[in-house]
């Protein structure tokens, strides 16, 4: 099967597939203070917020698998 991505890309990269988890969250953030929308991401395990005001990011703890997921 034939790709048009570059050699060593394989389309399941976050900034081709996108997140596996998002949701945007209203809060305070811990860097700027201000108080907007936090955007919750999750890739492949990895669980991060990111501040829409200023951008500061922090990782959060893993998300726990949904038990009425597939098995």
């Amino acid at each position: 099967m034939s790709s048009n991505y570059p050699p060593g890309v394989t389309g399941n990269e976050y900034a081709i597939a996108g997140p596996d988890y998002e949701k945007d969250v209203e809060g305070w953030c811990p860097d700027c203070s201000e108080y907007g929308i936090l955007f919750e991401r999750g890739y492949r395990g990895n669980h991060w917020r990111v501040c829409s005001a200023c951008g500061y990011q922090e990782d959060l703890d893993p998300i726990a698998p949904d038990p009425d997921g597939e098995r």
